[in-house]
């Protein structure tokens, strides 16, 4: 048997808010690596007892990808589990580079990422429409180079957008001193959030640049935390005063239910080469304009009357048809 490692973003904390993929393979693996600081135990529950479970908190990568690739040649499938979703700050790319240069077989696995889990006890929306339609996801740890800093970023903030940062608790004063310095007020909105979603362990600290400092300092707040900074923070502002163009009544959807799209499709071929068929094209026609986007009903539209110069329709039908014209032409 060919084996193969399956990266699983594990998720924020709650173990209920892993996937189902993410639970089944877990139940099936030969072999778990999982960082023990930063997942929660009770997901290792689903191994089985026979299972090699192997905490890589204190190994190097070297070390993690090797075992890796020792059990996948082994034939063992690997779950290697990653807290929240590996795509963000998930030092993804260093293990899957390692198992390609190895040709080991490998499968990514989402997860929840701990600034949407922060998002979701907070009961608030990052993108909240005419407020904020922008998220800038960064960092303030030094500890990996990278191009830009919350300095950089933070201008922003004054263009509706919502800044997460991670790993920037236990430097908090520095935080608020590079969001300072780009020039935004003291009075914008501040959340911090603790473990989200670790019943019994999350914290929440809301407040405002000028004091967000202070009250994360008298949590005794450094570590696995996320800071969110933004007008959103505080959506209760905005109540009544926004309204999401989704559910405007003049916007269109492009759902349509496979019945009709069935039908649309069988009725053109059968008319493309028999136009007797013309009568049940046009019905179908006229079922799918009423749930097509306005790109589609124009195209729609075209055919309808393609339909009624080449073929004979009854004059119900053909009414039917025109008025789908008439109110498009109005609209």
């Amino acid at each position: 048997m060919k084996g193969k490692v399956v990266f699983i973003g594990a998720g924020p904390g709650d173990p209920e808010l892993i996937t189902v993929k993410a639970k089944n393979y877990i139940e099936d693996a030969d072999v778990i690596l999982y960082a023990g600081s930063l997942i929660n135990p009770e997901i290792l529950k689903w191994a089985r007892k026979d299972a090699e479970i192997v905490n890589t908190a204190e190994l190097t990568l070297e070390e993690i990808t090797d075992l890796m690739i020792k059990k996948a040649k082994e034939g063992k499938l690997v779950a290697r589990l990653k807290s929240g979703d590996f795509s963000i700050y998930g030092a993804l790319m260093e293990e899957l580079w390692a198992l390609q240069d190895a040709g080991i077989d490998y499968e990514l696995v989402p997860g929840i990422t701990a600034a949407i889990a922060a998002a979701s006890v907070l009961g608030i929306e990052l993108t909240l429409p005419k407020v904020s339609q922008t998220v800038i996801i960064t960092r303030a740890s030094a500890s990996v180079p990278m191009e830009g800093s919350i300095k950089d970023f933070a201008p922003l903030l004054n263009k509706g957008a919502s800044l997460v940062i991670y790993t920037g608790v236990h430097v908090i004063d520095k935080v608020v001193e590079e969001i300072r310095e780009a020039g935004i007020s003291d009075d914008i909105p501040v959340a911090v959030v603790y473990k989200a979603t670790w019943w019994g362990e999350q914290k929440i600290i809301l407040g405002e640049l000028r004091d967000i400092a202070e009250k994360v300092k008298k949590e005794k707040i450094t570590r696995d935390a996320v800071i969110i900074v933004g007008k959103i923070v505080r959506p209760e502002k905005y109540k009544g005063l926004v309204r999401s163009s989704t559910y405007d009544p003049k916007h269109y959807t492009s759902f349509r239910t496979a019945e009709v799209t069935d039908k649309l499709k069988y009725f053109e071929l059968r008319y493309m080469t028999d136009k007797i068929f013309g009568e049940e094209y046009l019905k179908a026609l006229i079922e799918a304009y009423t749930t097509s986007s306005k790109e589609e009903k124009e195209v729609i539209v075209e055919k309808i009357k393609k339909v009624l110069n080449e073929a004979k329709i009854n004059p119900k039908l053909k009414e039917e048809a025109e008025k789908i014209i008439k109110l498009h032409l109005d609209f």
